[in-house]
């Protein structure tokens, strides 16, 4: 048999629907505190854009692509209709 490869996020997301600009999501999974909106696409603290935290159950549209952070993660381009901010989310806490 085979060996099978496994996808890649950025490969699954284009197959299954992937992260349509305008399509709606909503923040899951976040276990405390709020998922930051970055103005880089990676984890650091000092790229954090203050005031335009959402929490789970909030919806946000995606106006924008998608990348992979130097970290490793996968962000997305986001507005947040909440606080009227825009900027990078960590995807793996959007459905």
């Amino acid at each position: 048999m085979a060996e099978l490869n496994k996808m890649k996020d950025q490969e699954l997301e284009a197959v299954s629907g992937g992260y349509g600009e305008g399509r709606w999501v909503t923040v899951t999974g976040l276990q405390t505190g709020y998922l930051a909106m970055r103005l880089r696409p990676t984890y650091d603290a000092n790229n954090e854009i203050r005031g335009s935290e959402s929490y789970n159950g909030q919806a946000l549209q995606i106006t924008g692509g998608y990348t992979t952070g130097s970290d490793g993660r996968t962000y997305v381009w986001v507005y947040n209709p909440r606080t009227g901010t825009s900027g990078w989310v960590n995807a793996q806490f959007l459905a």
